[in-house]
């Protein structure tokens, strides 16, 4: 399976309207199904809108605050109201801007930065991780829909065996206790059937949500399930485990958060320094006889310096950030024993799996089979008991249902190894 990414612009989520009609194909690969998530699964749009306002976040955490313009008629008279009548009169026009202090708005766009970095690493993981959750609920519905087939198949030999028995006891060559034997056989199966069906239900469901499908798409047999894909020896799985932090986009995001936390701790330590409002004045005067500058417009500026006089507030939130720090480090450290751990249970049900693949298919499947065929041979000639035929029907059902079961295992396992390390370890498989 690949864990390529689709491009935003692909996405399905908002564009379908309810009910609308998706048309499956047939048989339903898995290629189908992992583009499928990739395109329309609520959580990958949901994190993808996470990452791109936290990329809009870039350019307006370093950004100026916006500059502030106002009028002031300025020392009016009371009795006449009129600017001509005074030198001190006029229109007062000021325009203010604040500066913080040099360095802080660099901090706080590194922190931003940080921050969309770490957001696009999540939705890498979780691309990853839905294409390995969409195989794997993928393979879920093959082994429901096969070991259905397996019942099915087993329930078609019980009513043969049944008829078998059946027919020898009214001749008088075999017992009633075979007859009942049988049917009660072919009841079991009968339930095990209708617990088949129920399974299949519950997996057609988990991939449909998984695909945010509507309910009247239908879902059709699967492809092979089948996956040759050679295991990773322990050599390369222990090598593929030192380089997780380089792989693993989870691993990646929350590096980016011990970067994001220590930008923000530099900010706080900025934040605690003076910052400036800059003011720039222009009064428009009349002419007045008595102006000793014959009516001139004034020009000021002027610096507002804020004071940040409380230290133990700033301190404080210093404080709070180098914590922050220390637990965003933690995370991490956390985080890789946790990757670490999954990806060898998953190695680990891997090499399982692959090891039973190999056992069922060429030992107990095929012994199974000759030992009914043995077994069904010998009953009708009276050489072998019911109760060893039914036995060696049992054995056939239980040995197939153990075959198909690891050979979805091991598609599943492959998947979660490779949705846990965020790399792709084999060829694609449909």
């Amino acid at each position: 399976m690949s864990l390529c990414a689709l491009s935003p612009g692909r996405s399905l989520a908002g564009r379908e309207t309810a009910g609308a009609r998706v048309v499956a194909p047939n048989p339903l690969t898995l290629e189908w199904c992992v583009e499928r998530a990739l395109a329309a699964n609520p959580g990958i749009e949901r994190q993808a809108a996470a990452a791109e306002a936290a990329r809009h976040r870039i350019r307006t955490s370093s950004s100026f605050d916006d500059p502030r313009f106002s009028y002031t008629a300025s020392n009016i008279p009371l009795g006449s109201f009129d600017f001509g009548s005074t030198p001190l009169s006029g229109h007062q026009l000021e325009l203010e801007q604040k500066l913080p202090f040099p360095g802080l708005r660099a901090s706080r766009r590194d922190a931003a930065r940080a921050d969309a970095g770490a957001e696009s690493e999540i939705l890498d993981d979780w691309r990853a991780r839905v294409a390995a959750e969409a195989e794997s609920r993928w393979a879920k519905l093959g082994f429901a829909q096969r070991a259905l087939g397996i019942t099915e198949t087993s329930l078609t030999l019980a009513r043969q065996l049944s008829q078998i028995a059946t027919a020898k006891y009214e001749v008088g060559k075999g017992f009633q206790q075979d007859v009942l034997r049988a049917q009660l056989e072919l009841t079991g199966i009968a339930g095990e059937r209708l617990r088949r069906l129920e399974a299949l239900r519950v997996a057609e469901s988990h991939l449909a949500e998984l695909l945010d499908l509507p309910t009247t798409t239908q879902l059709s047999a699967t492809t092979s399930l089948r996956d040759e894909s050679p295991v990773p020896g322990d050599l390369a799985i222990e090598g593929l485990l030192e380089r997780i932090e380089e792989t693993s986009p989870t691993l990646r995001a929350l590096a980016l958060r011990i970067e994001e936390a220590e930008r923000a701790k530099r900010t706080a330590e900025l934040e605690g320094y003076p910052d400036f409002d800059l003011k720039l004045g222009y009064r428009i005067r009349q002419f007045v006889a008595t102006d000793p500058v014959a009516g001139d417009d004034f020009f000021s500026a002027g610096v507002t310096l804020r004071l940040p006089v409380d230290r133990r507030r700033w301190r404080a939130e210093v404080s709070e950030r180098a914590a922050l720090v220390r637990r965003a480090r933690a995370q991490w450290r956390a985080g890789r024993a946790e990757l670490r751990d999954a990806a060898r249970r998953a190695y680990a049900e891997l090499a399982r799996a692959d090891a039973e693949v190999r056992l069922f298919e060429s030992g107990l499947v095929p012994q199974a089979r000759l030992s009914l065929d043995a077994s069904r041979s010998g009953y009708e000639v009276d050489k072998v008991d019911f109760l060893s035929l039914i036995d060696s029907h049992v054995q056939l059902l239980d040995a197939e249902l153990k075959l198909i079961r690891a050979i979805a295992d091991r598609r599943t396992a492959y998947a979660t190894l490779e949705g846990t390390v965020g790399t792709t370890l084999r060829g694609v498989q449909r």
